[in-house]
């Protein structure tokens, strides 16, 4: 194993050799001790960066909690029962979808994503004073189950199962996820009709959820460590096991990207939280996003590999 002061260095050559100047932080840990950790750009520990899609991964931990307290019993529990506009036959398909179809992205809701963070479906959307009313109008054009779109409508749905059965969702997971992780993140957006969505009020702000690397680091070693975080059980390891295996192509889990020897949280621009089990390594990577949707993951395999075999 290089020293810390050799990886960091070979972190600092490697993003300067891809010129990767979008870059604000990289941690590497391994079993208890960081290993690595690089800031640019004027950042450093204690700054904040933009998450995006990471907080999916986050509300996939909320729901995992949600049933280890038996606040939510049965993932295959149809979404209706918690939310009336799905009760109401608007689709003869609403019947059939289910929390779990929502954390794999295969609800057979309508969805067409735009360009990057440029989707009309979501302005749309936010013109709206009723969220769940306009997701149930739109229509369900796959099975429920059959087909994976990758889509911001399931989690604006699950947000709202989770709020029916949790209370207050924001309250719910800073009490039982992030006070025990040390996390500290501002109170999420919230729509006209209580719905939370973790990131701004639209694409251009920045949101107050946004984390540092180390907060991120502190879900990665939660993962890694089968649900358990500085000795207390807040997952189960069952539903960890769950989450982070594949459920649907490409390589889905609920709401986790998963490869053959890791899974990750990603979002786009660049952010990630990748925990690689049988190394027992987390990578960190924070950057500021662009309308190209850079993504960094090169660097993380290429060191990862590198350094740990």
């Amino acid at each position: 194993m290089m020293e810390e002061r050799n990886i960091a260095e070979e972190i600092d050559c490697y993003i300067a050799k891809k010129r990767y100047r979008l870059i604000n932080s990289v941690i590497l840990w391994q079993e208890g001790e960081i290993l690595a950790e690089n800031y640019y750009n004027g950042f450093t520990s204690e700054s904040r960066n933009v998450m995006r899609s990471v907080m999916k991964s986050i509300l996939s931990a909320a729901t995992g909690i949600a049933c280890r307290q038996g606040k939510l019993t049965d993932l295959d529990t149809p979404i209706a029962t918690y939310l009336a506009p799905f009760r109401e036959g608007r689709s003869p398909m609403h019947s059939m979808i289910t929390v779990r179809h929502l954390l794999t992205m295969t609800s057979g809701i309508y969805w067409n994503g735009g360009i990057h963070y440029h989707c009309p479906m979501m302005e749309q959307l936010r013109r709206s004073k009723d969220w769940v009313s306009y997701v149930a109008d739109c229509a369900v054009t796959d099975i429920p189950g059959m087909k994976w779109n990758y889509k911001e409508f399931d989690m604006i749905l699950l947000a709202a199962v989770l709020e029916e059965v949790c209370g207050d969702l924001y309250d719910f997971i800073e009490q039982e996820l992030y006070a025990p992780l040390g996390i500290h993140s501002g109170r999420w957006f919230r729509s006209p009709d209580g719905i939370y969505y973790s990131v701004a009020d639209n694409e251009e702000n920045e949101a107050p959820s946004n984390l540092t690397a180390r907060e991120m680091l502190a879900i990665g070693q939660l993962y890694l460590n089968g649900g358990v975080f500085n000795g207390q059980r807040i997952l189960t390891e069952e539903y960890i096991q769950e989450s982070t295996k594949p459920h649907m192509e490409p390589n889905y889990g609920y709401l986790w990207w998963c490869s053959p020897d890791c899974f990750s949280a990603m979002g786009f621009g660049g952010q990630r939280i990748t925990i690689f089990p049988e190394k027992r390594v987390v990578a960190v990577v924070q950057a500021t996003p662009t309308p190209s949707g850079k993504a960094y993951d090169d660097m993380v395999f290429e060191l990862v590999g590198r350094f740990f075999g």
